[in-house]
């Protein structure tokens, strides 16, 4: 267990732990800062079950046998949330919102939404809610995320979970903006009080997103060919909600063409010679970035399962938390092996890295002390071996549905009596 410090300082474990006040006062078999890494390692090995993810890390006191199934259960129930979401902010705040800031290039990230489906009990129904189409309820309740990530690493920077019923524009507003950034956002998140507060929380925290067919404006100046400094009205009920909104607000209106077609997008970067209208462009591009991000998430790290384990509202929350701290420490230690080699972080791997530094963790239990530190290290020494081939330029994809070859019929939410 002690091996385990070479990911994560103990230290922050402890003051997570204080802050929420689950620190544990006698000692057990399963103490608090084992529980959290017992949830970091459901995360990270996603095929086992929980009495071998005790045993793969470890995770017993001073050496004691194995506990029960039940006891791993009892401490996660004890542990709560609240410690996972206190980590996860001290972890992205340490690793990836520190980084050194450069006055001449903005840092891209990218917000949007994501969710994970939960064991169909009658708790998370309840309190997680579920989605609802033409043909009633969806079979699986449903935790809705929003997070905040490094178009240039992958790295999360910040998120905000929620039940299903609380919509991405909630929960973004919670999201810490980072200074001297640009940040990408979907046609959904199209709010003057949302932008507003977004730009107006710190110093250069602007914000790119692709403008409505039917957005309202009038034209204040033109700043070039395609390229207008606009003028918008804020609805009554905005400001109804909003007492300090203004009538009007102003952004930037620019018209390109992107492979052959023409697209608008809408920025507060007013600055039309340090960003032009196709360099605007061509940096939206990034925001696919984090629907990469996600699919290691929920691909590569999760495996593909399509339903999360835990059957209590509170669990599920929980394990959504391990799992973004999983995926933290995983791009953590990939930064550091692109650093090594000297490439992007994106250049490195996912799937085979993360294999690599779970078969590391892997080996823990079994070797003498120190091991962990040594393996780490030999990654960062084979990190050439983790480079993917650069990039090639002006991919496009359309989106397209798969179909499915399952013989088995799409699970549905059973008719109420």
């Amino acid at each position: 267990m002690t091996e385990l410090g070479a990911l994560i300082d103990p230290l922050w474990i402890e003051q997570a732990l204080h802050a929420s006040g689950k620190a544990s006062i006698r000692r057990r078999k399963l103490p608090a800062d084992h529980a959290i890494w017992l949830v970091i390692g459901l995360a990270l090995f996603r095929h086992m079950p929980m009495w071998q993810v005790v045993q793969e890390m470890a995770l017993t006191l001073e050496g004691q046998e194995l506990p029960a199934p039940s006891s791993s259960v009892q401490v996660r129930q004890r542990l709560g949330s609240q410690p996972l979401e206190h980590l996860f902010a001290l972890l992205t705040q340490a690793w990836g919102r520190s980084h050194p800031v450069h006055e001449e290039r903005l840092r891209v990230l990218a917000v949007d939404g994501v969710v994970w489906s939960a064991p169909n009990s009658a708790d998370n129904r309840q309190v997680l809610g579920s989605g609802q189409t033409q043909y009633g309820p969806q079979p699986w309740p449903m935790v809705r995320a929003v997070c905040l990530l490094d178009t240039d690493s992958h790295e999360l920077l910040d998120a905000q979970l929620g039940d299903y019923t609380q919509g991405e524009l909630t929960l973004a507003a919670g999201l810490r903006g980072l200074d001297h950034s640009i940040t990408l956002f979907d046609r959904a998140y199209f709010s003057a009080a949302f932008l507003l507060d977004w730009q107006g929380a710190g110093e250069q925290r602007h914000w790119l997103m692709r403008a409505r067919d039917n957005l309202r404006h009038e034209v204040v100046q033109c700043l070039g060919a395609g390229d207008w400094l606009i003028r918008m009205p804020i609805s009554q009920r905005a400001r109804k909600l909003c007492p300090e909104l203004p009538s009007h607000w102003q952004a930037r209106l620019i018209q390109t063409e992107v492979q052959g077609k023409s697209r608008r997008f809408i920025t507060s970067m007013l600055d039309s010679e340090r960003f032009g209208a196709s360099q605007l462009a061509q940096m939206y591009c990034q925001r696919w970035e984090i629907e990469l991000g996600f699919r290691e998430i929920k691909q590569s790290l999760q495996q593909g399962a399509g339903v999360l384990r835990s059957k209590q509202p509170e669990l599920v929350k929980q394990e959504v938390w391990g799992v973004l701290i999983a995926h933290t420490l995983l791009r953590r230690w990939m930064r550091l092996m692109a650093q090594h080699v000297k490439v992007e972080p994106v250049r490195i791997s996912f799937h085979t890295a993360k294999h690599a530094i779970i078969g590391a963790l892997n080996t823990v239990h079994l070797a003498r002390a120190g091991a962990l530190p040594r393996h780490l290290q030999l990654l960062l020494e084979q990190a050439r071996y983790f480079v993917l081939p650069a990039r090639r330029s002006g991919r496009s994809f359309p989106r397209e549905v798969k179909r499915s070859r399952s013989k088995f019929p799409t699970k549905k939410m059973p008719a109420s009596s």
